[in-house]
C-alpha cells in the first residue's frame, strides 16, 4: 500500500485527465470568471474598469470556445486546455496593456471627428463625409460618439479586441478547412492575436483593421461551409467597411463558375453593401460617389502620398515614377493579375480542393497590394491573417513570417518614423513571399490536375 502511494502523483493525474463536455464547460467558466476578477483588479484605476474586464473576459471565452473545437474528440488531456487558456489570457492581457496609449492619430484625427459627430443626430453622423473611410467604420465611429461615461479611446480599442478575437477564430476555422491539424490550427489562431502588427494596429495607431478582416474571413468560412447566403452577406458588409476586402473577391468568381455560389448569393452581397451605405444615401450623397470611392481616394492620395504610403510593392523599386500615369495603369494591372489567378484556378482539370481556394485567396491578398497604387502600411493585414491560418510547409511558413516582418517594418516607419529596412528591400521581400505562395498554389493545382486527393498530393510533394 505504501509503495502504491509512493508512486501516486495527484497533480500529474489531474493534468492528464481527459475532460468530458461538462467538465470542459465548468473549467472554462471558472477560468473566465477568474480572468474577469484579475482584470477588474488590475484595471481598477481606469474609467469603466468593470466594462473593460467584462469585455476582456468575453474575448477570453471566445478564444477558449474556438480552441475547444480542434481539441474536442482527440482525447487530449486537460493540460492542453489549460495551456490554450493561458495563451488566450496572455493575448487579451497584451491588448489591455495598450489601452492607455493615446496615439497621435487619435488626438489629431479621431477625437475631433467624434466630437463633431456628437453635435449631429445619429443618421447624419453615420453619413459623415470622410473620404478615407467607408460606411462600416463611420457607423462604428458614430456609435462611439454617443458614449458619455466611457472613454471613446477605450471603446475603440476594446471593439478592435473583440474583432481581433473573431478574426482569430475565423483563422482557426480556415486552418481546419485547409487540412491543418489541431496544433497548427491553434498556433494560427493565437498568432492572429499575439502578432506584433495585430497589437500595434489598434494599440499604437488607433486603427481597427480587425473589423474588416474578421468580416472577410468569416464570410469566406461560411461560404466554404455551404452557407453562401450568410457568407456573401458578411463579405458585402466587409466591402462596405474597407475596400481592401475586395482582394479576395475574385475567389467568388471561381466559386460561381464552380457552382458553389449562385447569382442570388452575389446579389445578397451587393444588397449588404448598399444597406451599410443607407445613411449616406439618406444624407444626400450620390450613388456614384459611393461606388467610385476608391477612385476618389486615389485622386486625393495622389496629391499627398504619391504611389505608396509606406507600403511595399513594385513602386518601392522605382526611383522615378509618375503618379499621373501609374495610378490608372496600376489599377488595371492589378485587375488583370487577379483575373490571371482566377484563370489558372479554373484551368485545373480536377475539382478544386478547399486548400487550393484558400491558397488562391492568400495569393490575392498578398500579391495585389504589391501592384495596386496608393496602398498604405496596413495593406498586408489581410494577407498576414490568411498566412497564419494556411501556412503548413516550410516555404509557406517562411512566406507568412516574411509578410509579418515586412508589415512590422512598415508599421515602424509609419507610426514611429523609424526605418528598419529600406523600402526597396521590403518590397523585394514581399514580392518573394508572394511568389512562394504562388508556387504553393501551383503545386496544389498540379495535384488537382492529376486527380489526386489533396492529402495524397501533399505527401507526394
Amino acid at each position: 500500500m505504501k509503495e502504491r502511494l509512493r508512486g501516486f502523483d495527484p497533480f500529474r493525474m489531474a493534468m492528464m485527465t481527459t475532460p468530458d463536455g461538462r467538465m470542459t464547460a465548468i473549467l472554462m467558466a471558472v477560468l473566465c470568471a477568474g480572468f474577469f476578477v484579475c482584470a477588474r483588479v488590475l484595471c481598477g484605476a481606469m474609467q469603466g474598469a468593470t466594462m473593460i474586464a467584462l469585455c476582456a473576459a468575453l474575448c477570453v471565452a471566445m478564444l477558449l470556445l474556438a480552441a475547444c473545437r480542434p481539441v474536442h474528440g482527440t482525447n487530449s488531456p486537460v493540460v492542453v486546455l489549460l495551456l490554450a487558456a493561458l495563451l488566450a489570457m496572455l493575448a487579451v492581457g497584451a491588448h489591455l496593456a495598450m489601452l492607455d496609449i493615446k496615439p497621435g492619430r487619435y488626438t489629431k484625427v479621431l477625437a475631433p471627428m467624434l466630437e463633431s459627430m456628437w453635435n449631429y443626430d445619429l443618421t447624419t453622423a453615420m453619413a459623415w463625409e470622410e473620404g478615407a473611410w467607408s460606411g462600416g467604420y463611420l457607423i462604428v465611429c458614430a456609435l462611439l460618439s454617443r458614449l458619455e461615461s466611457f472613454p471613446a479611446l477605450y471603446a475603440l480599442k476594446l471593439f478592435d479586441l473583440v474583432c481581433q478575437c473573431a478574426l482569430a477564430c475565423a483563422a482557426l476555422r480556415l486552418a481546419q478547412r485547409g487540412g491543418a491539424g489541431p496544433v497548427r490550427a491553434l498556433m494560427g489562431m493565437f498568432a492572429c492575436v499575439l502578432a506584433p502588427t495585430m497589437l500595434l494596429n489598434a494599440g499604437c495607431w488607433a486603427q481597427c483593421d480587425a473589423m474588416f478582416a474578421a468580416l472577410t474571413l468569416w464570410g469566406l468560412v461560411l461560404t466554404l461551409e455551404r452557407r453562401p447566403i450568410a457568407g456573401c452577406l458578411l463579405l458585402g458588409v466587409a466591402l462596405a467597411t474597407k475596400l481592401q476586402s475586395a482582394f479576395i473577391f475574385p475567389i467568388l468568381l471561381v466559386l460561381l463558375l464552380e457552382g458553389r455560389v449562385s447569382l442570388r448569393h452575389l446579389l445578397a452581397a451587393a444588397a449588404a453593401f448598399f444597406a451599410v451605405h443607407v445613411p449616406m444615401l439618406l444624407d444626400g450623397q450620390s450613388l456614384a460617389s459611393i461606388l467610385g470611392r476608391y477612385a476618389s481616394q486615389l485622386e486625393l492620395a495622389s496629391e499627398s502620398i504619391g504611389l505608396a504610403d509606406n507600403a511595399p510593392g513594385v513602386y518601392g523599386l522605382m526611383s522615378i515614377a509618375s503618379v499621373r500615369e501609374f495610378s490608372g495603369m496600376g489599377l488595371y494591372f492589378g485587375i488583370a493579375c487577379a483575373l490571371l489567378v482566377v484563370l489558372a484556378m479554373l484551368r485545373a482539370k480536377g475539382p478544386l480542393s478547399e486548400r487550393a481556394l484558400l491558397l488562391g485567396a492568400w495569393l490575392l491578398a498578398a500579391g495585389l497590394p504589391l501592384i495596386l497604387p496608393q496602398m498604405n502600411a496596413r495593406c498586408l493585414y489581410l494577407a498576414g491573417a490568411l498566412g497564419f491560418a494556411l501556412a503548413r510547409s516550410r516555404e509557406e511558413l517562411a512566406a507568412a513570417l516574411v509578410l509579418e516582418t515586412v508589415s512590422l517594418c512598415c508599421y515602424m516607419q509609419a507610426i514611429f518614423g523609424a526605418q528598419v529596412l529600406p523600402m526597396t528591400a521590403l518590397s523585394l521581400l514581399a514580392i518573394a513571399a508572394a511568389m512562394a505562395v504562388a508556387l504553393s498554389l501551383q503545386r496544389e493545382l498540379g495535384g488537382a490536375q492529376k486527380g489526386e486527393e489533396p492529402a495524397q498530393a501533399e505527401a507526394a510533394q
